[in-house]
């Protein structure tokens, strides 16, 4: 009877304290972003398959920030040659970029500084964002306009 009043008992604080913790915002730079209902947060700073968009976002210094961004879009070119121009401001900064267009969905790479703070956003959607109006639900917490 001990045994089994043991077992329960790991097993329920197994269960308890084993649960992941449900990340209720998102972190871009300081900026607490709340994370969509009906979306889930993988971290503090990546938000995947919400609405069909995912978002993710890395923190760099200068010179590790222009590599990475660099390698990436060059990876990207390699295999797409729908490479456009993009930019997005997010939190009163100019994030510069590119777009590529894969299959039925748009990948953007975005690079800038937000608070002094340089970083890389990658995301992917559905969508076409060519304008402000483009930038509906959960895209306008993120970015405050397109160019």
């Amino acid at each position: 009877m001990k045994n089994i009043f043991t077992f329960v008992l790991l097993l329920a604080t197994v269960s308890f304290y084993g649960q992941d913790k449900k990340i209720s915002f998102l972190n871009l730079v300081g900026n607490n972003i709340q994370v969509p209902k009906g979306c889930q947060a993988q971290s503090e700073y990546e938000l995947q398959a919400c609405d069909g968009t995912s978002i993710k976002w890395d923190y760099y210094n200068d010179d590790m920030l222009s590599a990475v961004f660099d390698a990436t879009i060059s990876a990207f070119a390699e295999s797409n040659s729908s490479k456009t121009e993009v930019t997005f401001t997010s939190f009163g900064a100019q994030l510069k970029g590119y777009k590529f267009k894969m299959g039925t969905t748009f990948q953007y790479f975005l690079k800038g500084t937000i608070k002094d703070q340089p970083l890389m956003i990658n995301l992917g959607t559905p969508k076409d964002i060519a304008n402000n109006d483009d930038l509906d639900g959960f895209l306008s917490l993120f970015f405050d306009e397109v160019s």
